[in-house]
């Protein structure tokens, strides 16, 4: 077999499991929960409430538990288009946008998971990742946001980790759009890079990046802002949001979503972060920020919402979990 023939087998197989965990996944679990024929009906009212940028049913945003859903307009928007070209019913739209975006993901996963780690290590990282997606079709019923989203993380730090500004800049301001929680990228930008020369330039593009994200930010709540978000961000609602994910947590115990998700790659990554590549590092400490954040203003057990955590700890235990390895292979040799 040569070379060339080897690259493509591996790549087919690549492609091979990454369809066959989405479709499983979709096909299997997301009929049984999102796409489920008992909700499409509400599925569909929140879609056409987003597009009219209206609550349905005469409610607020926060009496239907959707703050801030009113300003994630990109995927609705191109899920719309698609519904008029196609013909499909919207559900069949959004199932069928779901399932290409995940896939999509996972194979975007590999190879950033490959720049930091052979091959194996990736596929280690793939295979873990994909065990742990079927917590996320728990707790929701109208969040089409979060593959693409997903897609959008993984793309845009291996943009931030090659210094590609200008895609970085367009990318960035696309997942405003689809959800804001990628305002932090710049700062993750400016942390990997701050070490090599021209720090003037630096600040310039870090400073070119966050006023496209302010921008895009600003755009989204002159349009489509809710007033009651504020309340998220008070100390009131930061306490009651704590109490709320303390009695998850002593509810679910160790099936907790979080701790399944995030338990393991998170204690690897801390145990061994010394010694990792700048931007592996940077990422984890990104990933913990990002952490605490989703624990002090979100629904922690939705970890739907929180995989680029992740994405964002994955290389660095990774690159510990393969230390570990090669330290235990050498210890057994050293031994016979």
């Amino acid at each position: 077999m040569t070379p060339r023939t080897a690259r493509l087998l591996a790549a087919a197989a690549l492609l091979w499991l990454c369809a066959a965990v989405s479709l499983a996944l979709q096909n299997w679990i997301g009929d049984l929960t999102v796409y489920g024929k008992d909700i499409e009906a509400q599925r569909a009212a929140l879609h056409q409430a987003i597009l009219d940028n209206r609550p349905p049913g005469g409610k607020t945003w926060a009496e239907w538990g959707a703050l801030s859903v009113q300003k994630r307009v990109g995927v609705v928007y191109l899920a719309e288009a698609v519904r008029k070209v196609s013909g499909l019913r919207i559900g069949a739209v959004y199932k069928l946008l779901d399932t290409a975006f995940l896939m999509l993901s996972l194979l975007a996963l590999f190879a950033y998971l490959r720049r930091w780690v052979p091959q194996t290590m990736a596929l280690v990282g793939l295979l873990y990742f994909s065990a742990v997606l079927p917590l996320t079709y728990l707790f929701q019923l109208f969040h089409p946001w979060d593959r693409p989203q997903l897609l959008l993380w993984i793309l845009l730090l291996g943009l931030i980790a090659d210094r590609r500004l200008g895609l970085l800049a367009l990318g960035l301001g696309i997942s405003v759009f689809v959800k804001f929680d990628t305002v932090l990228l710049p700062a993750l930008y400016f942390a990997v890079h701050v070490q090599r020369q021209g720090r003037g330039r630096l600040l310039a593009e870090t400073a070119l990046l966050a006023t496209v994200v302010v921008g895009a930010s600003v755009i989204l709540g002159q349009l489509f802002g809710d007033a009651a978000e504020a309340s998220r961000f008070s100390l009131a609602g930061v306490a009651a949001q704590l109490a709320a994910n303390w009695s998850k947590l002593q509810q679910m115990k160790l099936g907790y979503p979080p701790l399944l998700v995030h338990g393991l790659p998170m204690a690897l990554a801390l145990f061994g972060w010394r010694g990792q590549p700048r931007f592996v590092g940077v990422a984890l400490l990104s990933g913990v920020f990002m952490s605490l954040i989703h624990v002090a203003l979100t629904n922690y057990e939705e970890v739907r919402a929180h995989m680029m955590v992740l994405v964002l700890t994955m290389p660095a235990a990774l690159v510990a979990a393969r230390r570990l390895l090669e330290r235990n292979v050498a210890g057994a040799a050293d031994g016979r």
